[in-house]
């Protein structure tokens, strides 16, 4: 018995809720080959941001990476590791690469 099979009774009688996450490769060989599987979820397409969203979103975690890791992170830093990162590091996504 797999994992799918496990969850659905759960998921159909509304005991559990879940919220996953997955390639778009992931989900059509795991979820969508299981119809029974796939009607108990809705998809949300995520697209991967732009290097301005993503310099906006490693704004916002700059302290927290300051503080977890004990250093001083620039703007200019935060705007060389996603412009960088997105022109270098091919694969990965945006924001994650830029945060590597």
């Amino acid at each position: 018995m797999d994992a799918a099979n496990l969850l659905k009774p759960m998921l159909a009688r509304g005991e559990l809720r879940m919220i996953g996450a997955t390639t778009l490769a992931e989900y059509q060989k795991y979820v969508e080959k299981d119809a029974a599987f796939e009607r108990r979820f809705q998809p949300v397409y995520v697209t991967e941001p732009s290097v301005e969203s993503t310099i906006s979103i490693l704004r916002g975690l700059k302290n927290r990476y300051e503080n977890h890791h004990g250093v001083k992170l620039t703007d200019g830093a935060l705007v060389a590791a996603a412009t960088l990162s997105a022109r270098y590091i091919t694969n990965r996504f945006l924001p994650d690469k830029g945060a590597l």
